[in-house]
């Protein structure tokens, strides 16, 4: 009999090497060769769709890519204190500008007021003022109606009064002669009697500019000169534009659980028992935002305390016209200034999010079915393993003992062990799965980006009984439903002045694991309907960090060990029948974090 095995073996090695020399000739030669002529074919073709180099590759350092988002990190993550300037440089503030018309030049050349105006205390109204200014320099200087208190504006609406005249004083520079010398003279009005709401003193050495400047600075008026007249007004109106567009964000953020458990339970005489345990929890924000009615309602806050004032927006435009005195201006503007710096800033957050999973399993079992024979008499036995652990995808080797009766062949073991069996079960299993994704997501200050990636899968979620006939039931009727998956992601930054970053973001990210199938009936009655099962993680927070700086804002770990074991008793070994099996899985979840202010 051993003079046999070997070339048995043999038989059986050459049988297998041509097994595998068929299957290897059953692949049509040039299917690779084709299959890469293809894809040469379809390069080609779509050749002219490409261009020489991919916008990403063009970009190099554009703002908003990896390379500019990892240079400024570094930037503000250092924290510097001091600015290198490889020329000269001036920080400048802006200042509003008239309409630009040219002032005439005795405006701005020096000249000496000295009017006494004893009379009147060393003070004349502004209307005398006025009148005084355009008798010397020929351009007309008009007080607007807002400047004049109640009695200054009946008296103006009235008939001037005669006014004695009086000579002009010297302006030097001007090169008018005294009255002795027979020279020119300029009479102006004498001073004005009336009620004064806004007396002045004449009595200034310098340009008209400055000394209109200085009146209007005391008086808390403004004067402008445009279409050839000086315009001294106490109301002045400009107009701002806010770097923001017009809408209403109204936010919802929510994590929100439940758990919930039936059990019933009957006796023999039909009445029973119901039990139910459940427990949930929930958490919800909600916030409202509208920066353009935010900061309207700010401006009318500070110009509520001046009579006369208003701020009223063109939708066409976007412009605030906002009108008030010289001194309330200059606080709109630079709160304006202030808010329009703020809504420019922008900030771009990347994401980092790791989800990786380590299943490991080990399986060994030995089943054995032994059958005893001939123990004395007419006596046998037989033994059996138990049931065994092992999953149906281990692997199976397999041991019989045939009986002489089979074989040919009768000695003590045929004989005595004959129909035996051992089958011997192994599995190793090792997996992993990382996901890795990476997300940027670039927003104004104070504003929201969101961004998401979703699938639908559709699936059996009922079914319609068919309708009766006198032919018969017809078919059922489906309905479906659509499940969907994906990624969400969303984040404001609030830029503080100090470059801290103020991030609200919320992660959402589900996947679906199975759809599982229901049947009911049997034959032409049974109905299957499916549900799907998901799993999902969400993050929701409110974190502050400096710009450039990486934070680990979530991090989710979870580690499941088992080990089972199945013998014939608590000291038996599994090689006498029996199974054991191992396992461990770990689930690794974290979410980095950076915000860099472009």
């Amino acid at each position: 009999m051993e003079g046999m095995v070997v070339p048995t073996r043999r038989r059986v090695l050459s049988l297998a090497g041509a097994l595998l020399l068929a299957l290897a000739g059953c692949a049509e030669p040039g299917v690779f060769e084709h299959v890469q002529a293809d894809h040469a074919a379809g390069a080609v073709g779509t050749a002219s769709l490409h261009g020489e180099r991919a916008l990403a590759l063009q970009g190099g350092e554009a703002a908003g890519s990896q390379v500019d988002a990892d240079r400024r990190a570094a930037q503000q993550a250092a924290k510097p204190v001091l600015r290198r300037a490889r020329s000269a440089w001036v920080g400048s503030v802006s200042v509003p500008m008239g309409s630009g018309e040219r002032l005439p030049s005795i405006f701005t050349e020096p000249v000496r007021l000295n009017f006494d105006d004893a009379a009147t205390g060393g003070k004349v109204s502004l209307r005398t003022m006025a009148d005084r200014i355009t008798a010397v320099t020929g351009v007309p200087l008009r007080l607007k109606a807002d400047v004049l208190g109640p009695a200054d504006a009946a008296a103006r609406s009235a008939p001037p009064p005669a006014h004695p005249l009086m000579p002009l004083p010297t302006f030097q520079g001007r090169g008018a002669a005294p009255a002795e010398s027979g020279g020119p003279v300029v009479m102006l009005p004498a001073p004005a009697r009336d009620g004064v709401a806004n007396a002045v003193a004449m009595r200034w050495s310098g340009s008209l500019q400055g000394y209109l400047d200085q009146v209007t600075d005391q008086l808390g008026l403004s004067w402008e000169y445009r279409d050839g007249v000086v315009v001294v007004e106490r109301l002045r109106t400009e107009f701002f534009e806010i770097a923001a567009l017009e809408s209403e964000t109204d936010y919802h953020l929510g994590l929100s659980g439940a758990d919930q458990a039936n059990a019933t339970s009957s006796g023999n005489g039909g009445g029973g028992t119901n039990s139910t345990a459940s427990s949930s929890n929930e958490v919800s924000e909600h916030g409202k935002s509208n920066v353009i009615g935010s900061i309207l309602a700010a401006i009318g806050q500070i110009i509520k305390d001046v009579p006369g004032s208003s701020a009223v927006r063109s939708d066409g435009s976007g412009r605030i016209a906002v009108t008030t005195t010289k001194e309330t201006l200059s606080k709109v503007r630079d709160f304006v200034r202030v808010e329009n710096e703020s809504l420019l800033r922008q900030a771009q957050v990347q994401f980092d999010v790791y989800s990786v999973t380590r299943n490991e399993s080990d399986e060994r079992g030995i089943e054995w079915n032994a059958v005893l024979s001939a123990l004395g008499g007419a006596y046998t036995g037989s033994f059996g393993s138990p049931t065994t652990l092992t999953s149906a995808a281990a692997a199976g080797i397999g041991f019989s003992i045939l009986t002489p009766a089979q074989s040919g062949v009768a000695n003590r073991v045929t004989s005595h062990l004959g129909g035996s069996s051992a089958l011997l079960k192994l599995l190793s299993e090792y997996g992993v799965s990382t996901q890795h994704r990476e997300v940027s997501l670039l927003a104004l200050n104070r504003t929201w980006d969101r961004k998401s990636s979703l699938g639908g899968r559709a699936y059996v979620s009922a079914t319609i009984p068919g309708a009766a006939s006198t032919t018969g039931v017809g078919a059922p009727g489906l309905v479906t439903s659509t499940v969907t998956t994906g990624d969400r992601y969303l984040a404001q930054p609030f830029i503080l002045d100090n470059n801290t970053v103020v991030l609200k973001f919320g992660i959402g990210l589900s996947s679906l694991v199975n759809l599982v199938n229901f049947t009911s009936g049997t034959g032409s009655s049974q109905q299957t309907v499916q549900t799907p099962e998901t799993t999902a993680i969400n993050d929701q927070s409110t974190v502050a960090l400096k710009a450039g700086q990486i934070l680990v804002i979530t991090g989710l770990s979870r580690t499941v060990s088992s080990d089972d074991r199945r013998t014939l008793t608590d000291d038996a070994p599994v090689g006498l029948g029996g199974s054991k099996t191992q396992s461990r899985m770990r689930e690794d979840f974290v979410i980095f974090v950076r915000p860099t202010i472009l």
